[in-house]
């Protein structure tokens, strides 16, 4: 199996700190981001980008999987500290490396205690595939995965072709990503 850091293509830019004494308070946002998972949250349109700075200091989210086709948002005011863009606008154009990517991006920036923003321009329920893709690199299982897509607090049911999903789990189980 390829290692993580090998098969990261994330751009690392910048750095987010905390201002001493301050708290993050993500209520200001809960209109345009949606707790996903520990850490995981989406959101999607063009405010996120556009207010990218005020965002990230008020949420603590220092992490982006940015979806878009064509080119990739600008994120305003301090780069995110680990940034990954795919041109893709949704699953349909998804293969098994973009799978894969997606899912050492995540893993990676989770694993040095990031929180990740999972940010889709045609709209947040578009990257849902990056979160399966992340659980099933995790260990779950491709029913579990796809349960938890189906499920709040994302937008039911859950479209997707499972046995793709399937011929990932295995590839990811046998090394062969």
């Amino acid at each position: 199996m390829t290692s993580i850091a090998s098969s990261l293509v994330a751009v690392k830019r910048g750095m987010y700190t905390q201002p001493h004494g301050s708290r993050p308070s993500p209520e200001r946002w809960y209109r345009a981001v949606t707790w996903v998972h520990d850490r995981i949250f989406a959101a999607g349109g063009d405010h996120i980008p556009d207010t990218w700075q005020e965002f990230s200091r008020q949420t603590g989210i220092d992490a982006v999987l940015h979806l878009r086709p064509g080119m990739p948002a600008a994120f305003r005011g301090v780069a995110p500290r680990s940034f990954l863009w795919l041109d893709l606008d949704g699953e349909g154009q998804v293969d098994d490396s973009a799978r894969w990517l997606a899912a050492c991006f995540l893993k990676e920036c989770l694993g040095q205690g990031q929180a990740v923003l999972l940010h889709c321009s045609l709209g947040r329920h578009r990257g849902r595939w990056a979160f399966v893709a992340y659980r099933i690199a995790t260990g779950r299982s491709t029913q579990a995965a796809l349960r938890e897509a189906a499920q709040r607090p994302w937008m039911g049911p859950y479209h997707t072709d499972p046995s793709a999903w399937e011929a990932f789990e295995t590839r990811v189980r046998a090394g062969d990503i």
